[in-house]
């Protein structure tokens, strides 16, 4: 999902709708603007069942791999920790 689309998304939905996200393991949590950044990611770099689709890049350090993406990414995170 693109920021523009999320804002189309999002422009569907009350000004007063409150925003969470879920839990660690349960419950929902509320989103932090200060809690907001970007960051830069690999795409489909989840290949267990308990990780996200996306994962972090491999580090300057280690091996690069040939057909990663790596892209910039909002990203939301929950004002719990």
């Amino acid at each position: 999902m693109t920021v523009k689309e999320l804002v189309k998304l999002l422009e569907k939905y009350p000004d007063d709708l409150r925003v969470v996200v879920n839990g660690y393991e349960d419950g929902y949590d509320d989103i932090s603007s200060e809690r907001i950044s970007t960051t830069k990611i690999q795409l489909d770099a989840g290949t267990q069942d308990w990780e996200g689709q996306h994962g972090d890049p491999p580090y300057e350090s280690e091996e690069k791999i040939d057909d990663a993406k790596i892209v910039e990414a909002l990203v939301f995170h929950r004002a719990s920790y």
